[in-house]
């Protein structure tokens, strides 16, 4: 059985989605980093890096959120992330896309905004999201135009770039991001939200 560390974090998101839809078997193990559990020995010794997301499996660990996506859906053979090179590698363009630029911006704002005033951790850098907004609504733009004649962001076919997707994007409703000139996101957002996978992964955290 696998298990899973992580957070209610992007990046942790983005590996529990994908680890509840291509359907194997887990533990899931919130790590508090508002307690920095993360910092603790015990961990450290699972990972060099002392982050979260964390795959261990068969006394074997693997960090980072992408790898371990991208690692999941292979050994499950799963139709989320296909074995065609062309196919597999414009699911790959779009999970850079957005863990380099639009989850960039967004998580930027979701940070400044949800978990500052939470953590305590000093007011918002108000010139960082002004340019956080600025870039993540030009590249919102970009994926309505992608999604304009299609369901699904890569091949038009439902794949592990829509959940990792859906780990960012759906932080415009915490940030209150305006959505109304974004209605092919919108009606994404509604699709990928309805799906099973999504669901019971979030069951799996903390109330």
């Amino acid at each position: 059985m696998y298990r899973l560390y992580g957070f209610s974090s992007q990046n942790s998101l983005k590996a529990l989605y994908v680890i509840e839809a291509v359907g194997v078997d887990y533990e899931f193990v919130y790590v508090n980093l508002m307690k920095g559990e993360q910092r603790s020995e015990s961990f450290l010794e699972k990972t060099p890096v002392g982050k979260v997301p964390l795959l261990e499996y068969d006394g074997e660990y693997l960090f980072e959120s992408g790898a371990i996506c991208r690692y999941l859906a292979s050994v499950a053979k799963s139709p989320l992330y296909p074995t065609d090179n062309m196919q597999r590698g414009r699911i790959d363009q779009w999970l850079d896309f957005f863990s380099c630029h639009l989850g960039r911006w967004l998580s930027k704002l979701y940070f400044e905004q949800i978990i500052k005033p939470k953590a305590g951790l000093g007011e918002r850098d108000k010139a960082g999201c002004e340019e956080a907004e600025k870039f993540a609504l030009q590249q919102l733009a970009l994926i309505d135009s992608q999604l304009s004649d299609a369901d699904w962001i890569a091949n038009n076919q439902y794949s592990i770039a829509d959940l990792v997707a859906f780990a960012y994007i759906e932080q415009v409703h915490a940030i209150e991001l305006p959505m109304e000139n974004y209605p092919n996101v919108s009606e994404w957002l509604e699709r990928m939200s309805s799906q099973d996978s999504i669901a019971n992964a979030i069951a799996r955290l903390p109330k």
